[in-house]
């Protein structure tokens, strides 16, 4: 598998010159891989927040496995049907837009 740099996420096509953060060849595509991303999103949020919210029953349940395995068999469809292409945002785009994921909390008291 050759990974080509400035290709299409959803197809594979070679993109016209133009922005160099574009990703897509057309808005179809952007479209059918954001659709890929919210129908894979739903499973692993209720998953993951019955992992961090309900831990005793997600540690019996063995949710953080299920989870693991869940984004191996997303990732084993991307080899299959997409030639590998990633079908996830560069964490750096998605912290980009949330900088306060990334920040730490301080409790400051005030008084003696």
């Amino acid at each position: 598998m050759t990974i080509r740099l400035n290709a299409c996420l959803e197809c594979g096509c070679d993109l016209a010159p133009g922005p160099k953060d574009r990703e897509f060849c057309c808005a179809g595509h952007r479209a059918t891989w954001n659709n890929r991303r919210l129908q894979r999103g739903a499973a692993l949020y209720d998953l993951w927040m019955a992992h961090r919210w309900q831990r005793s029953e997600a540690q019996a349940a063995g949710l953080f496995q299920a989870l693991c395995r869940l984004v191996s068999d997303y990732r084993a469809e991307d080899r299959a049907e997409r030639e590998g292409r990633r079908s996830w945002r560069r964490h750096e785009l998605v912290l980009g837009d949330r900088p306060h994921l990334k920040a730490k909390k301080f409790n400051v008291r005030g008084g003696r």
